[in-house]
């Protein structure tokens, strides 16, 4: 019995717990070790002194009901209450107490049980903490937080996750069958599932999410797995940011990229090309390339033969492309009658409706519907852009829509230059003509003058120049009067003769056609030298050969001119004159050191007809005049003319 004993006291004195025995009143009889140090005495008989259990207790209304309970039912379980120690600092304890019977003294005695729970209480109020803070981060967060099962239900949500996804409660969203169903591909949720399972997270995962009434939600997702107590994967928790704005924002930047990158290239095609075809086609193959489509065509409208002309195409069949006029029908026939009218007069917008037609081949064999966006300048329609678009593409809508209107608007106002250009350029010819033959005529005018000047009028002046002599033989030796004024007539007729010779080398020099452009100039030059003080240096190199009789002429008359203009307005003292054969161009360089003038102030300039004159003969040649000049620094004419073959060349 003695052993039995023994055996319990070490059982009880080796309790981590406080075990206690007391009388009916509650008055300690016995306690263990472990009881005294938990309640902070260093002696038993320190906490044998405190006399009750009852006074162990901290708070008034737990030591009631403590002792209702037990009085009541002779026992109680687990009944949690606070303690304060020996230095009055709480201990929070678990009782489990009953009544027994002493075998010894007949009497009815309590004995039990006292567990410390105080660090578990602790742990319990900041677990109650921290489910606090979570549940105001889970509910006030602005983005979707979601907890699912494995498989894929829902088991809960916050608001924001309700609001965002445009359902009326949060018991609308937990009936859904699987997670997959607020999901716009389901293949996102699976690939979220599998990245968590393999790495144990995910971060910034773009997914797209289906709102209630079926419109798109843009959304990074993040997320993590829920462990269960076998350390195995038993849900998913998952964060998803809306970012629907953003990537709107980015999707219209994108496409105001994509609209600029067209027009830029569009831009960059009529910078480097006058052709209208070669530009319609870059617009063409970009905005292609923009909308992903694989053909098309630009139709411009032809007024001559009245009907709509292909003018670019890329993707078309052959067969519906081989006609200058095309068989292209629009579906809307009063629009196709008002397009080819001549006076028809659009207002301007931004964009017109599209319109459909169908292209068909020679033998209607072949047949290709299009979707048309009018092209559009000043008030008027100038063709339109044609396009071959899948059932599951809609470019009536959106910015692909508003693409089209611009590029329509600015292709049209590329035509209409084009057009502008192309008159311009044939009006231009036509001048350049119509100057090249008036020079021509100049030139045989100037050439018939001198030479009736030499032989009609000189032979003329001869012929009465010998009649003097005769009648002078035949005066008298006394009329000294008489002889006197026939010798001054002579000498008058000389000296118009000599003026006659001089006016008809300038009028068309025998020289320039005789030998050739440098000994006809050589002797101009050596002339002016008689005449002015002007020092001249003249040097032509390259023309071992003689090059066509009108570039021999044009360069002739722009040495006069431009040395005439020296000598009347440049007040200069040095004149220089190069012409240079450097095939394929001959270059013409002229410069003096005279007084200049304001290249600004050209068109009030007294040189300006003679300089515009020298430009029209450059022009009638293909060529090119450059005036470098300033006030008071001289001024340098270079004059570029190709070489073409003439009947002195080999």
């Amino acid at each position: 019995m003695s052993d039995k004993v023994e055996k319990y006291r070490r059982i009880i004195n080796g309790s981590h717990d406080m075990i206690f025995t007391s009388d009916l009143a509650g008055r300690f009889l016995d306690v263990n070790w472990a009881g005294i140090k938990m309640m902070g005495y260093r002696k038993k008989a320190e906490l044998m002194g405190v006399g009750s259990i009852s006074a162990l207790f901290h708070k008034e209304g737990e030591r009631k009901k403590f002792f209702s309970l037990i009085s009541r039912k002779g026992f109680v379980k687990d009944y949690e209450a606070e303690f304060k120690r020996h230095d009055n600092s709480p201990v929070h304890v678990l009782i489990s107490s009953w009544q027994y019977k002493n075998p010894k003294t007949g009497m009815i005695e309590f004995e039990g049980m006292i567990k410390d729970i105080t660090q578990r209480k602790f742990l319990e109020d900041d677990l109650k903490l921290s489910e606090s803070k979570y549940r105001r981060i889970f509910e006030g967060s602005k983005d979707m937080i979601f907890i699912t099962a494995k498989n894929g239900r829902i088991k809960e949500v916050n608001q924001a996750c309700v609001d965002l996804l445009g359902f009326d409660s949060k018991k609308e969203v937990l009936s859904l069958n699987s997670v997959e169903g607020i999901y716009t591909n389901p293949m996102h949720w699976q690939v979220f599932q599998k990245q968590i399972d393999r790495y144990g997270f995910v971060k910034d995962f773009e997914a797209g999410f289906k709102k209630k009434d079926g419109t798109r939600l843009h959304c990074l997702l993040s997320g993590n797995s829920v462990i269960g107590e076998d350390d195995g994967i038993i849900g998913y928790e998952g964060i998803a940011k809306d970012i629907t704005a953003r990537m709107d924002a980015i999707r219209n930047f994108r496409q105001r990229h994509r609209e600029l990158w067209v027009l830029n290239s569009v831009a960059f095609a009529m910078n480097k090309t006058q052709d209208l075809n070669d530009v319609l086609m870059t617009a063409l193959k970009k905005v292609l390339e923009v909308l992903r489509l694989t053909s098309g065509g630009i139709f411009l409208i032809d007024h001559q033969r009245v009907g709509f002309s292909l003018q670019a195409q890329q993707g078309l069949p052959a067969s519906t492309t081989s006609n200058k006029i095309s068989r292209i029908r629009l579906h809307d026939e009063a629009l196709s009658h008002s397009l080819l009218k001549d006076n028809l007069s659009i207002t301007p917008e931004p964009i017109f409706p599209p319109f459909r037609a169908t292209l068909k081949s020679i033998n209607n064999a072949k047949t290709v519907e299009l979707t048309c966006f009018l092209i559009t300048a000043k008030e008027k329609a100038s063709g339109f852009l044609s396009f071959e678009v899948p059932s599951e593409i809609d470019l009536t809508t959106g910015q692909d829509f508003h693409l089209l209107g611009s590029l329509g608007n600015f292709l049209g106002g590329a035509i209409e230059n084009a057009r502008l250009n192309k008159a311009l350029h044939r009006h231009r010819e036509e001048l350049k003509g119509l100057t090249a033959r008036l020079f021509h005529s100049q030139e045989s005018e100037r050439k018939r003058i001198a030479r009736e000047l030499h032989d009609e009028a000189g032979q003329a002046l001869t012929g009465i120049n010998f009649t003097l002599e005769n009648i002078e033989k035949g005066v008298w030796p006394e009329s000294n009067a008489l002889r006197e004024y026939v010798s001054e007539i002579k000498k008058q007729i000389n000296r118009t003769y000599e003026e006659m010779r001089r006016i008809s080398y300038r009028l068309h020099p025998a020289l320039l056609s005789d030998l050739g452009l440098e000994p006809a100039l050589d002797a101009y030059l050596k002339n002016i030298l008689k005449h002015s003080e002007l020092r001249i240096d003249f040097k032509m190199v390259g023309f071992e050969e003689r090059v066509d009789s009108e570039i021999e002429i044009v360069l002739y008359r722009l040495s006069q001119e431009v040395l005439t203009n020296t000598l009347k307005h440049a007040n200069a003292k040095q004149f220089k004159l190069f012409i240079i054969k450097s095939y394929p161009h001959i270059i013409f360089l002229a410069e003096d050191d005279g007084v200049g003038f304001d290249p600004n102030k050209f068109e009030k300039n007294k040189q300006a007809m003679g300089l515009l004159s020298m430009r029209e003969r450059a022009a009638m040649l293909g060529g090119n005049l450059n005036i470098r000049t300033s006030c008071g620094n001289g001024t340098r004419i270079r004059i570029k003319i190709p070489i073409r073959k003439g009947p002195y060349d080999r």
